[in-house]
């Protein structure tokens, strides 16, 4: 597993800025044409209302699990043993995770059994490495949010029109 200031690093905006003397940006450039990626937001520059929002919507116990919530592992284990709604198990760091590893991105069919172990393996690494408020931020940076949207400042911009801080 990789450490969050190597991933931080790592990530790449998909457009590329032409900037004046004063740094006022001129021009924008789309480098990646398969994402839309804006620069990295720093937690602290994330509201707080939006924060809760996404650990609500996306895994409630985020703060009180290390990195597998069992007791959703369970109901959706239910949930599929008596055909009802499938429901997902998937925590915000099995989720980052998944997002770090190439070989665990979620394929077209969906993630096999053995994918899943090994994602929540990764899951419990990250946990043991990185801190709650790092890996928090680094879903927000890298999670696919809707179509090409890719991570918080995209997401803003596209719904919004602008920065998310």
């Amino acid at each position: 597993m990789p450490r969050f200031d190597e991933v931080r690093r790592a990530h790449q905006p998909s457009d590329t800025l032409l900037l004046d003397r004063h740094g006022e940006v001129l021009h924008r450039l789309r480098s990646d044409a398969s994402v839309r990626r804006g620069p990295w937001v720093a937690l602290e520059d994330v509201s707080p209302a939006l924060r809760t929002a996404i650990v609500l919507s996306e895994d409630k116990r985020f703060w009180e699990h290390s990195g597998v919530d069992w007791q959703a592992v369970s109901a959706a284990a239910w949930s599929s043993l008596w055909n009802e709604r499938t429901r997902g198990a998937s925590t915000i760091t099995m989720q980052l995770a998944g997002l770090l590893d190439e070989d665990w991105r979620r394929p077209a069919g969906g993630r096999s059994v053995g994918q899943k172990l090994g994602q929540t393996v990764a899951a419990k690494r990250l946990e043991a490495g990185w801190r709650k408020d790092q890996i928090l931020e680094a879903y927000l940076n890298l999670a696919p949010f809707r179509g090409e949207v890719v991570g918080i400042d995209a997401l803003s911009r596209t719904l919004f029109g602008k920065a998310p801080h």
